[in-house]
């Protein structure tokens, strides 16, 4: 069932001064993305034989530019919110970055590739990029989503169009080994991937309406599908997101744009529609992400972001506004939970948008400097950006 309360814009969450986005601007902002895909120079440096320490208790932020073939890293003030690059940023990757991820530790952080490489970089003390022994990993498939463990033990991808799921367990050096049994069926088109606290795993079939959900035995990585999967999406499923509890899964979607929710079964991992869901969506909407305190859910809608409120009661959805960056675009988000700000990724001014988020309300601010470059002359660079990861 759709909302069907009008859309009301709160003090916190006013409308754009710009125009809203429409639908084809979302598709387009969508295709945008897969034309940006071309080849360049790999690698970030020699390879790392030796074990890494956990080199930072900074909190990072890290970008990809799928047409500068680069990654931008920063550094993150856990009291003001502000990034700052590191040194060596920007740093050389490879072609065809499709998502980026941080490991748990901070030690090591990996880009995933339409090309079928699984690049693998350790993090030193000096917060340089160095390629690990071995990388890049092959998924022989069109890649396009990835996920670290909890622990930091597995490594998770989203292939696309081979209808697979890949896991990699991570030695103490960072060389990755493709566990028995995989790659793991999963429904058509799978896009992206959500852990939920413990051992479940689940996967937006793109192409299939559905979510494929999965038990991760935390030896082996191994994936078995779980009673009922895949679980029936009503519109094409392009995000995930797990709520702080573990308690509940959430779905963006598109053709229609809403929201789906599910309950997350406990002991066995399986979803149960929330009562209301589906739930309205004003815009073409991508990127979900929840905050610390599981109040507000937040979504790019291609030029803002989207706001919901989560029903403390019952989990259910409702659209309350939209949070204007200061910027041009908004592809995707990442979010400190811990210390309570929200990151936008511009892709047309090639900068950083930054949020934060009132502990209390759920409630969004532009901070104080906000926007920020991906790195002194940015703005005038063709450089695609992408995707984006915060490991606090």
């Amino acid at each position: 069932m759709h909302l069907t309360k009008p859309l009301v814009f709160e003090e916190s969450c006013q409308p754009a001064a710009r125009s809203a986005p429409s639908n084809l601007r979302g598709l387009l902002v969508a295709a945008m993305l897969c034309s940006l895909l071309v080849s360049c120079g790999g690698g970030g440096g020699g390879s790392s034989g030796t074990t890494p320490t956990q080199p930072t208790t900074d909190s990072l932020l890290a970008v990809t530019n799928a047409t500068a073939g680069s990654i931008d890293l920063f550094t993150i003030d856990t009291t003001s919110g502000v990034p700052s690059p590191v040194a060596s940023s920007p740093i050389n990757d490879g072609p065809a970055p499709a998502a980026i991820a941080i490991d748990p530790l901070k030690r090591f952080l990996y880009v995933i590739s339409t090309s079928g490489e699984l690049r693998a970089y350790a993090i030193d003390a000096s917060l340089s990029l160095t390629a690990v022994a071995g990388s890049p990993f092959s998924t022989s498939a069109q890649s396009v989503g990835i996920a670290v463990s909890p622990t930091g033990a597995f490594v998770l991808t989203a292939n696309g169009t081979a209808n697979t799921i890949s896991v990699f367990s991570v030695s103490s050096t960072g060389v990755l080994t493709e566990v028995a049994g995989s790659p793991f069926a999963a429904g058509p088109n799978p896009s992206s991937i959500a852990i939920a606290p413990g051992v479940y795993v689940y996967a937006a079939n793109a192409s299939g309406k559905s979510v494929s959900a999965y038990t991760m035995n935390e030896t082996s990585g191994a994936l078995t599908p779980i009673a009922g999967s895949p679980f029936t999406t009503p519109a094409t499923p392009n995000g995930l997101v797990v709520d702080p509890s573990g308690t509940h899964l959430y779905v963006s979607e598109s053709q229609p744009n809403e929201m789906s929710g599910f309950s997350i079964n406990a002991s066995t991992g399986a979803l149960t529609t929330i009562s209301g869901s589906p739930f309205r969506a004003s815009y073409a909407i991508r990127s979900p992400v929840i905050d610390a305190g599981g109040k507000r859910l937040h979504i790019s809608n291609g030029s803002a972001v989207d706001c919901y409120e989560v029903n403390s009661s019952n989990a259910a959805l409702t659209e309350i506004g939209v949070s204007a960056t200061n910027g041009k675009s908004s592809i995707a988000l990442a979010l400190d939970g811990p210390d309570n700000f929200l990151y936008v990724l511009d892709n047309l001014a090639n900068q950083i948008e930054v949020f934060s988020i009132d502990s209390g309300t759920g409630a969004l601010s532009l901070i104080n400097g906000s926007p920020f470059t991906l790195f002194s002359g940015a703005s005038g660079q063709s450089l695609g950006p992408n995707a984006i990861a915060v490991q606090h």
